[in-house]
């Protein structure tokens, strides 16, 4: 008996789950789902009962459930209504496996499976985890399978959705018949049949007739085989389940092929190509031929037997090539990248030979060479070709589901860390966004009390006369220290006031000159008392510039201060204006401690602790370049430092010429 075949078989069991409605209950549903579409306004909900129609009908029109989810889903992308997409995906990835196209089936149903996890929708994702081990079920990659199998029944148990538990089990079973544990495979085939029979679900109870007809025949009962089989048609043909139909007739052919009655077999074996030929499922014709290549080897017709035989062979070959194996790798793939933001690279789908030729080579060697050399010598080639191209298929197959099983262990512990780091920076940002707007409390009702006392100061000083030296001294000192505490206020509002995009800005044409010459006046006293000499380059003739002039301002201001500030008495700061590549460039060099490899990482950064540190006792808050960096980047210019330690530092702002 061939594997190969019933594995084919036992997608009945496979895909019993695809559908969420039963019985008779179908037809009508699909009516009342029709019928509210011409009334219904929202379009969310017209998206769903698109997706609910095209599920209904599946397995009946493949053609129509297509129609169908091509209107849900280019309705669904124009109202970005995320989780219609995700499920028109599910249920399109569905009728691709009904079509056999595995590749395209793997790729939609990886697509749904990223946005429910991202939705925290269970009970789709686990019907998508259902699918997925469909897929790996077809490609003999059992493990897999069976991953996805108990992924889903997880969340179905969560959900309490027994039937959905048992569909489940069906597909456990599925999988142990094929491993070739028929106990286990009973046991759990039982189980659901036993759910089925409680909640009277006839759909799926039919499904489990064809399951036992399966062992049944494993166990060359076949007679017992043939009764659950045409138990499970009786159902399927009154729900109209062409799939689950054309299925059963191909179990029955197989069965009498068994028993030697090739006459009976021929009779089903034609009803159940006429169903899939009609229908488009292509990968049951796959075993349909097959299994008329058997009827004809077994009446000793192996002319027509080796047609049948590569006619199978060719229709598998174009539904299980290369872009099938790709795909799951692709898939894998991509559930490592979702993980990471969520979600998500891809792994390939492994295709192993359908084709299994030992018997048939055999009997033509046998028969053939006692009559037709030439025809021998040709299937003799042909076979010795397939199987080693089989054997090295196997190899590499092999070879690919190791590294896979490393690619998804590693995913596995990227995105156990990659949850870690979330939490922790969710932590971090609620610590910043506190720390925020306790500098704003703290940094406003600062204000209040210091212009109180700066006010205070101006009255005692109009008693001047009343006061002896020592007291005037005390005054200035008062008053030199709240300015300095006042300027780092201001500044710490002007940062928070940037973050929230609420601060004042106008870009218009500003001239660079009155501004440079106003900063250099004013920092030229405290330039004076360091002994530090300020050169500047000729800029009579110098274009405007595009920004907010009090921006611009406050950033000279803070370069040029920034220069006296860190620079040793006694030295020298060049300022060289000049246009290049249409913008303005103004770059300050001072003869300062420079910076270290480290305080460039930190230059911009608020509250930055740098190497370098005032050379005459002036404050420093550590926002200054901060804020300068955020109304450069608002006036769309650039600002970067040229700085070696121990050799000074050249900063540079670059602003667009108006």
């Amino acid at each position: 008996m061939r594997i190969n075949i019933f594995f084919k078989l036992i997608q009945l069991v496979l895909l019993g789950a695809i559908l969420p409605l039963q019985g008779l209950a179908q037809d009508t549903t699909a009516l009342k789902l029709k019928a509210s579409l011409d009334t219904v306004s929202n379009n969310i909900r017209k998206i769903d009962i698109w997706i609910e129609l095209a599920d209904v009908i599946a397995d009946r029109s493949v053609e129509g459930a297509s129609l169908y989810l091509d209107s849900a889903n280019q309705l669904a992308i124009a109202e970005d209504y995320t989780s219609g997409i995700a499920s028109a995906n599910k249920v399109r990835g569905s009728l691709f496996i009904l079509e056999g196209k595995y590749s395209l089936a793997l790729e939609k149903l990886g697509e749904a499976q990223s946005m429910f996890r991202a939705l925290q929708d269970s009970s789709k994702l686990a019907k998508t985890f259902l699918l997925l081990g469909n897929i790996y079920s077809a490609s003999n990659n059992f493990k897999e399978a069976l991953r996805y199998y108990r992924n889903a029944g997880k969340l179905f148990k969560e959900l309490n959705d027994y039937k959905s538990q048992a569909a489940i089990n069906n597909n456990i079973g599925g999988v142990y018949w094929h491993l070739g544990k028929l106990d286990s495979a009973s046991l759990f085939f039982n189980k659901s049949l036993l759910t089925y029979l409680e909640f009277g679900d006839q759909e799926n109870l039919a499904t489990n007739y064809t399951n036992i007809g399966i062992i049944y025949a494993e166990r060359n009962e076949y007679e017992k085989a043939i009764d659950y089989y045409e138990r499970s048609n009786d159902v399927f043909i009154k729900l109209d389940r062409t799939y689950a139909q054309s299925i059963n007739y191909l179990n029955i052919s197989d069965a009498y092929i068994q028993m030697g009655e090739y006459g009976k077999a021929e009779e089903f074996i034609k009803m159940s190509i006429e169903i899939a030929e009609k229908e488009g499922y292509k990968s049951l014709l796959v075993d349909e031929y097959f299994t008329v290549g058997e009827i004809r080897e077994a009446q000793k017709k192996y002319k027509m037997a080796l047609d049948w035989y590569k006619k199978s062979e060719a229709l598998e070959d174009s539904l299980l090539n290369s872009d099938t194996n790709s795909a799951l790798i692709d898939l894998q793939t991509k559930q490592l990248e979702e993980i990471q933001k969520g979600e998500i690279e891809k792994i390939k789908l492994i295709n192993e030979g359908h084709l299994n030729s030992e018997k048939l080579k055999n009997t033509l060697l046998l028969v053939v060479s006692a009559f037709i050399l030439v025809l021998l010598l040709v299937a003799t080639t042909y076979f010795y070709k397939r199987a080693k191209v089989a054997r090295q298929i196997n190899e590499q197959n092999l070879q690919i589901l190791n590294q896979k099983s490393k690619i998804y262990q590693q995913a596995k512990s990227i995105a156990d860390k990659n949850e870690a780091l979330l939490e922790k920076n969710a932590k971090l940002e609620e610590l910043n966004e506190e720390k925020n707007y306790i500098m704003n409390v703290v940094a406003h009702d600062l204000k209040s009390p210091l212009n109180q006392i700066q006010g205070l100061v101006e009255v005692i000083r109009l008693e001047k006369g009343s006061l002896t030296s020592n007291q005037l001294e005390c005054l200035t000192n008062i008053s030199t220290s709240s300015e300095r505490l006042s300027k780092m206020i201001n500044r710490i509002l002007n940062t928070r006031a940037i973050d929230s995009e609420s601060i004042d800005y106008q870009a218009i044409s500003v001239n660079l000159v009155p501004i440079l010459h106003q900063v250099l006046n004013n920092f030229q006293p405290l330039a004076d008392q360091k002994g530090i000499n300020i050169t500047m380059n000729d800029i009579s003739n110098f274009p405007l510039v595009k920004g907010d002039k009090h921006h611009i301002l406050q950033v000279i201001e803070n370069i040029i201060s920034n220069a006296i500030k860190f620079s040793p008495t006694n030295k020298k700061i060049e300022i060289n204006v000049k246009i290049k590549d249409r913008r303005a460039v103004l770059a300050v060099k001072d003869q300062g401690p420079g910076l270290t490899a480290e305080d460039h990482k930190n230059l911009f950064i608020e509250y930055a602790n740098l190497s370098a540190q005032p050379t005459g006792d002036e404050t420093s808050t550590g926002l200054g370049l901060s804020i300068v960096k955020k109304y450069v980047d608002l006036m769309k210019g650039e600002i970067w430092c040229d700085s070696t330690s121990g050799q000074g530092a050249t900063f540079y702002l670059a602003f667009n010429l108006a």
